[in-house]
């Protein structure tokens, strides 16, 4: 069984809350931003590849342009196993008191009992344990950045390439990398899925570093932004065949490469209840000259009511799950926000949640209206949401549907998820499959692993699009590496019934199971 492809309030609340942070702080902070970046090219034991040098010095002038320290005051360049060492040590000791930390290397990569392994030049393994001893693990550059201390570190690695020692006793005959775990405060990129074969390039950078140091550049694009967009203009420039990968673990604060966004104007007006809602040009992030919303600020509110997804926190907020909420401890911190903030109509929206856990419905939709009179997306979001399920007021799709409309308007993401799936289906507004195409691509490109889920069902099933099983499974995927049960228990529908795939049950059943254990219930039932 597919998903169900819906997160309205009261599913969207009881399914696993990870949320891969959007934006990682400014420059304006005086950040000690430290990189080390490596380009391998020149190999003695196997072909010379083209551009790895040219790649590694496009992203150190682009890092150097952004505030970067970077060691050896530029790119390191065609380096045997020593200097490999060494500029890993000089790494380590630049990093104390680093607030970011960055490790980019392009050349070729191996894997081998599931470790990656980076290669120096004058590497010649004739077995697996030469590999061992003569190439550079990444769980050991993942170790040592983590132990710095850094608030914030960055692995970057196009390295996804053939294995060039396959002939000679390396085990690994798939190329590419294997899949990594981000520890806390990471985020991880390869220039395309693992297990899978980047491509070179064939004007002097390959197509994942030119895309990575162009996009890095763009004013107000933070961590999510800019590896999502990275993403897509590989895919573009590749025709499809190239993806790139991102593993990411909940990291704190905020940060972009070249500074924060310019604020955003508002939306359109929504239209009079009992009428269609009009098209929304759906406002990917919301706008920062608000002083209402306080992102800044955290309580113990937020930490014990807050919203996943909602765009109206910091976002180094995860959110909870309704179900999960302690309710007598979110009364009593979201009471005392509001009494030390009564300007930050968030704490009114969180009261709002913790009313919607113990399933007073009516208090809820007051708390709600009041932050929406306020300007607040998400409360706008949640009162469709009690109108659709029927949840303390007469069910009324209109209602949902105006109110999702408003919540989109607003920038809220998820109202572009639920009004889509209102397309989808003609509740309270005509039947659009384009519409609701359009939504929910408007969610993926904002980061919300339901958006890639619901597209990529559309796909699956060919339902207003061309059906395409290569493009679901690629939304999949983007929704699995933020975590997302709903997209595991896809994944494996593809696998379970070779679609777009070689039917594989034992691929299908892993990722049941992980989608199970993540509380999926059509996951649970397919394991049946």
């Amino acid at each position: 069984m597919a998903g169900a492809g819906r997160i309205g309030i009261m599913s969207r609340l009881l399914f696993a809350a990870f949320l891969m942070c959007t934006a990682m702080g400014s420059a304006a902070h005086a950040e000690k931003r430290v990189a080390l970046v490596i380009g391998n090219s020149a190999y003695k034991a196997v072909p010379v590849l083209p551009n790895p040098t040219a790649d590694a010095k496009l992203m150190s002038d682009t890092l150097l342009s952004l505030g970067f320290f970077v060691v050896g005051g530029g790119a390191e360049l065609d380096l045997d196993k020593a200097g490999f060492d060494k500029a890993l040590q000089d790494f380590g000791h630049e990093l104390a008191g680093a607030d970011v930390a960055l490790f980019y290397y392009a050349g070729h990569g191996v894997e081998t009992h599931g470790l990656n392994y980076l290669v120096p030049v004058d590497a010649h393994p004739l077995d697996e344990g030469d590999v061992f001893a003569q190439a550079v693990g990444t769980s050991g550059i993942l170790d040592q950045m983590e132990k710095s201390g850094a608030r914030i570190n960055l692995v970057l690695l196009d390295a996804c390439r053939d294995n060039p020692f396959r002939g000679i006793g390396v085990r690994s005959k798939t190329g590419g990398l294997a899949q990594m775990q981000a520890p806390p405060g990471t985020l991880i990129s390869f220039a395309t899925q693992p297990r899978s074969v980047s491509l070179d390039g064939v004007d002097g950078h390959s197509p994942y570093t030119r895309a990575l140091a162009a996009t890095m550049q763009q004013p107000g694009y933070g961590l999510f932004r800019t590896f999502n967009e990275v993403g897509l203009a590989v895919q573009k420039s590749t025709g499809g065949s190239q993806l790139p990968w991102v593993s990411s673990s909940p990291i704190s604060g905020s940060f972009y490469f070249a500074g924060k966004p310019a604020p955003i104007a508002n939306s359109q007006p929504v239209g009079p209840a009992g009428t269609s809602p009009p098209i929304v040009e759906a406002r990917l992030s919301p706008p920062d000259d608000n002083p209402s919303l306080r992102r800044d600020l955290i309580t113990d509110c937020d930490r014990l009511a807050g919203m996943p997804y909602d765009t109206g926190h910091a976002p180094s907020i995860a959110g909870l799950e309704v179900d999960k909420i302690d309710i007598p401890a979110a009364t009593k911190a979201c009471n005392d926000a509001i009494a030390q903030y009564p300007d930050v109509i968030r704490f009114t929206f969180e009261a709002g949640r913790i009313a919607t856990a113990r399933k007073d419905f009516a208090e809820a939709r007051r708390l709600y209206q009041q932050a929406a009179d306020a300007g607040y997306g998400m409360a706008m979001n949640n009162i469709g949401a009690l109108y659709e399920a029927g949840s303390g007021v007469p069910r009324n799709y209109d209602e949902s549907a105006r109110w999702y409309a408003k919540g989109a308007a607003a920038g809220e993401p998820i109202a572009m998820v639920d009004l889509g799936w209102q397309y989808e289906h003609g509740h309270g507004v005509r039947k659009d499959l384009e519409e609701a195409r359009r939504l929910y691509q408007a969610a993926v490109d904002a980061g919300v692993p339901a958006g890639m889920n619901n597209l990529g069902l559309m796909y699956m099933y060919g339902s207003g699009v061309a059906r395409d099983y290569a493009r679901a499974r690629q939304l999949f995927e983007q929704g699995i590496a933020l975590g997302d049960a709903s997209n595991m228990n896809d994944l494996g529908v593809l696998y379970s019934a070779g679609r777009g795939v070689p039917r594989d049950a034992r691929i299908a059943r892993q990722w049941f199971e992980k989608a199970a254990a993540l509380g999926n219930p059509e996951a649970r039932q397919n394991l049946k």
